[in-house]
């Protein structure tokens, strides 16, 4: 058997199999071969879509980043921007879910008692435009946004501020870890709040704020 020789015209079929091993290699090692050749690399996927590509500017720099832009506005807009936006919008909304579920449990602002005590959350801006107090809301959101814009000037020309931040921290930048986990929370109860506050409002409106709390 050590003397066994294939025929010729074995030998000759099974030549190729042996030049086909190459082709067989790991796909990793024909992923660097292919970036040592100048070819695009393979592309990402959306950690929230999966189906769909993750759009070029989220990169996961930004924190709860999970490549969530179906309608492609980090292609159009400052990413920066968006951030700013989002961070603002649900902060607004955290503290609307809590202040329009308190206001119709029966708690008023000092010296608002009787002026509004029969104001609900629904009612409440029809009602402060007839008494003249939305102007003093106007007045002091006016000026929250005056103090705003010249931070976010700051961070679309580039400076050294990021989206959302106004050196309130509360003392917890002193760990960066657990500054992280905050931001991280602050950003999903801001999504969170958002959903929650629009689709409260909706019901509500639907019985004309007569439900009231729990609003079903």
């Amino acid at each position: 058997l050590g003397c066994f020789s294939p025929p010729p015209m074995l030998a000759f079929a099974s030549s190729p199999l042996s030049f086909s091993a190459p082709a067989l290699a790991r796909p990793a090692a024909a992923l660097r071969g292919a970036a040592s050749m100048g070819l695009a690399p393979p592309v990402e996927k959306s950690q929230a879509l999966p189906f769909a590509e993750r759009p070029a500017k989220l990169d996961g720099t930004l924190v709860g980043d999970v490549g969530f832009d179906p309608l492609g506005l980090s292609n159009i807009l400052p990413i920066e921007w968006m951030r700013e936006a989002e961070l603002k919008h649900g902060r607004v909304c955290m503290l609307a879910v809590v202040g329009y579920i308190v206001v119709d449990k029966g708690l008023r602002a000092p010296g608002a008692e009787k002026l509004v005590a029969a104001t609900s959350s629904f009612t409440a801006h029809d009602a402060a435009v007839q008494s003249g107090h939305m102007w003093a809301l106007l007045l002091a959101c006016g000026l929250f946004e005056i103090v705003g814009a010249g931070a976010i000037a700051s961070t679309l020309n580039g400076g050294d501020r990021k989206p959302g931040e106004f050196a309130l921290t509360g003392g917890f930048d002193r760990d960066a870890a657990k500054l992280e986990r905050f931001k991280l929370a602050e950003i999903k109860h801001s999504r969170l709040a958002m959903m929650a506050f629009s689709g409260l409002v909706t019901q509500d409106a639907l019985s004309h704020g007569a439900t009231g709390f729990p609003y079903f």
